[in-house]
């Protein structure tokens, strides 16, 4: 009996010893980036702290770590310790690194580039997109003419479909599907659907509701609009903004564009955050041509981005450099935005910073700026976007605030929105 529970207590310490490991490889997994951007001919020092090592395998060596010769056909480097990189010409290298120096470990790529220059903006603009065909919200049922529940849609169509064509005819509007489904008659409609990015085809055939009407049971939506903060424009003329994606706002999943537009918009109102309760930027848009300022060309998990075409009304000042995640550190930083009503800088700190991080919640951020806590109370609706500046680098990009505190929020790195 002594003997069985002295094997039970062992097993018990061993799966803890397992599960702790485990635990411990996975944080510094994530402490760790899958790449390291560097800028050509420059010297960075570096400091993860964490007990991996291995070697640096260049085509042409041309990075050395603390002075090694770069005559060698490889460089060691320890991320236990600080270490200095000096970098020559734009080349891509890769570490082969191993836990304590034994376990196999990721390796981390290792991109030399050129310095890369972008405007940073912190314009509020409108923003309208247009959805590939129609977009099905969810499903639901209706009382039938005989007094019976009825839900024909349920049978073909998900939360989530893109419906492109009834019948083989494309359609790209709301009032089109229902046009088609009022004039059915009760016949089958043969539905070609986008679902998880596949397409397919199904049938639903509609049914006559109590007041005499066709209906399938669907909500559909083909369009969406809003406001949100530019973050840069690059030198040919692109643009990226908000460091999170357009989302259905009933879904929550993230909208498949066919068409999409930024508009010149002024700020007609500010809601202020209060905990519980996030504040929000209001706006005027006017849906003409003539205050077009740009196409959307992606919709994705970093942002939105396409072309710009009136540079001159969306930034201010000169072109400043990126700052790669490696170089963004806890303190002092600044936001830029136009919440006032012309483009100001405003006091942040950095509080915090998961390195190893590719999403949306990368940099968590304080407001301290009195003026910007006077106006809104930190972090608002529709500043999701703004250029978050260090140390006379751009950064990231504000993406989210912590409703339960509005000064407090998160940040994108600006090097993962250039990915996209």
């Amino acid at each position: 009996m002594v003997r069985k529970m002295m094997l039970s207590l062992a097993g018990l310490l061993l799966g803890m010893c397992f599960v702790g490991f485990g635990i411990y490889y996975w944080y510094t997994w994530n402490h760790l980036p899958d790449c390291i951007n560097l800028t050509s001919n420059s010297c960075r020092e570096f400091d993860y702290g964490i007990p991996v090592s291995g070697e640096i395998r260049p085509e042409t060596v041309e990075t050395m770590a603390d002075g090694e010769g770069s005559s060698q056909e490889s460089i060691h480097v320890d991320f236990s310790k600080p270490f200095t990189m000096t970098t020559g010409k734009c080349e891509h290298y890769r570490a082969y690194l191993k836990l304590f120096g034994i376990l196999p470990y990721k390796s981390v790529e290792i991109a030399v580039s050129e310095e890369q220059f972008l405007y940073p903006c912190g314009t509020t603009v409108g923003i309208y997109v247009k959805t590939e065909g129609v977009y099905v919200i969810d499903t639901g049922e209706f009382r039938g003419i005989d007094g019976e529940t009825k839900a024909p849609a349920k049978q073909g169509l998900e939360s989530g479909d893109y419906i492109l064509e009834v019948n083989g005819n494309p359609v790209s509007k709301k009032q089109e599907f229902i046009s088609y489904v009022e004039q059915s008659n009760g016949e089958e409609l043969n539905l070609l659907i986008m679902r998880n990015e596949e397409k397919e085809m199904v049938s639903i055939k509609p049914e006559v509701d109590e007041n005499g009407d066709y209906k399938v049971g669907i909500w559909i939506r083909d369009s969406a609009q809003g406001i949100g903060t530019l973050t840069y424009l690059s030198p040919d003329q692109q643009f990226g903004a908000l460091g999170h994606g357009i989302t259905d706002v009933d879904t929550g999943q993230l909208m498949e564009l066919e068409i999409g537009d930024l508009y010149l918009t002024k700020i007609v109102g500010i809601e202020k955050g209060r905990g519980g309760t996030p504040g929000e930027i209001t706006g005027m848009i006017h849906y003409v041509k003539e205050n077009i300022l740009g196409e959307i060309d992606a919709n994705t998990g970093y942002g939105i981005f396409g072309d710009i075409w009136k540079m001159e009304e969306l930034c201010t000042g000169e072109a400043m450099p990126i700052g790669y995640r490696s170089e963004v550190h806890k303190g002092e930083a600044t936001i830029r935005s136009d919440v006032s009503g012309t483009l100001e800088e405003y006091d942040i700190e950095i509080t915090d910073i998961r390195i190893g991080s590719n999403d949306n919640r990368s940099i968590s951020i304080t407001v301290t700026d009195p003026e910007l806590l006077t106006l809104t109370g930190g972090i608002i609706q529709g500043m999701s976007g703004s250029p978050i500046i260090q140390d006379g680098k751009i950064v990231g990009a504000v993406t989210h605030v912590l409703v339960s505190n509005p000064r407090k929020g998160y940040g994108i790195f600006i090097e993962t929105m250039l990915e996209h």
